[in-house]
This record gives C-alpha cells, sequence and structure tokens, in this order.
C-alpha cells in the first residue's frame, strides 16, 4: 500500500502543482511608455487618433469604451459604461489600480490611456500608454498597476479596444480535472500491475 501511495505521489503531484500554477498565472499590462507633448490632446478622438497613429494602427481600428476623471468620475460617454470596469486612484494619485471584465461586452480591451491634466497652462503635457496582453483583453483577472511616471497625478484614465468575441478562459479548472483523471487511471493502472505480479 506504502508503493503505491508514493507512485501516486510521484505521478500526480507534479501535474497538479503544474496546474496549479498555470491557473494562477497572468500578465500584466504592457508598459508602452509615457509620452511628453508639447500640444495637448483634447477630447476622446484627438486621444484615439494619437494612439493609433502612435501604434501603427489604421484611422478608425480602435473603438473608445469609457474614461474616468479625477474630478468629476466615469464620464460614460463611449461604447461601454462603468460597469465594465474599476478605477481606484492611490491616496496621492500617482498610481491607479484598473481592472476590467469585458466577457459579456463583445469587446476585447486594448489600450490604457494616462492624462496628467494638472499642469494647465504648461508648455509640457503628459501621457502614459499601456497595452494589454492577449489573455487579458476580456479580463484583467485583478487589478493592474499603472502610472505616468511615479511622480505626477493621474487626471484621467481612458480605455480604447476593438470588437471581439469573448471565448473567456476558464481559470484552469478543466486542466485541473484532466489532471486529476489521469492521475487516476494511472494509480488504478499501477494497481492493476502490482496484483497481477502477486498472484
Amino acid at each position: 500500500m506504502k508503493t503505491i501511495i508514493r507512485h501516486l505521489l510521484e505521478t500526480a503531484a507534479p501535474v497538479l502543482a503544474f496546474a496549479l500554477f498555470v491557473s494562477q498565472a497572468h500578465a500584466d499590462l504592457i508598459d508602452l511608455g509615457e509620452r511628453t507633448l508639447t500640444a495637448p490632446l483634447t477630447g476622446v478622438s484627438s486621444a484615439q487618433a494619437y494612439i493609433e497613429t502612435d501604434q501603427g494602427l489604421p484611422p478608425g481600428t480602435l473603438t473608445y469604451f469609457n474614461s474616468f476623471d479625477s474630478d468629476v468620475g466615469w464620464r460614460n460617454n463611449g461604447a461601454l459604461d462603468s460597469s465594465y470596469f474599476g478605477v481606484a486612484l492611490s491616496t496621492d494619485e500617482t498610481t491607479a489600480a484598473v481592472s476590467w471584465d469585458l466577457s459579456t461586452s463583445g469587446f476585447q480591451l486594448s489600450y490604457v490611456f494616462l492624462k496628467d491634466g494638472r499642469e494647465k497652462g504648461g508648455t509640457d503635457y503628459h501621457y502614459h500608454l499601456y497595452g494589454v496582453t492577449p489573455d487579458e483583453v476580456f479580463q484583467s483577472m485583478g487589478d493592474q498597476t499603472v502610472e505616468i511616471d511615479g511622480i505626477r497625478l493621474i487626471s484621467y484614465v481612458a480605455f480604447f479596444g476593438v470588437p471581439g468575441s469573448s471565448n473567456v478562459p476558464e481559470g484552469g479548472a478543466t486542466l485541473i480535472l484532466l489532471s486529476i483523471g489521469l492521475g487516476a487511471i494511472e494509480l488504478i493502472r499501477r494497481i492493476r500491475l502490482g496484483r497481477g505480479q502477486i498472484a
């Protein structure tokens, strides 16, 4: 019996450990860098056109979803309402935790765009662009931390993306169940082989 248990642990433990790791792994946003411009991007259409040009996308590729303004809250003037997104500014407003769940929206997230609009009348306008990893285009799988440069205040967070069906990958339960099933089959096979040698 001890041999059977040892074989079970040798066979199933690495598979279960790998399945647990895969189910917990996720990537962060892709930092596409800070931008300092000499003229402000006024309005959603100018921000969208800037991102498309900067990323080499044809004009009109992106869809504006929604934005959060630190002074007034959610704008709700895009393709999706604020129920799909989360933004929580830090106490000093230099970083923010953003999240999204677009699994039922018919869209997928491509970019998160930040603005420091506090330096009104200045000559430099600061922005920061983040791309979304392929595994998180529908769900952020937790909060993602964003910043302009860690010093400047975030005054605006906007979400842009494209239409897309949401075949959201589940959290790895299928892989875990498959691993358990394969481990059980191997255990039964080894038990039967053990009995065949005794008889």
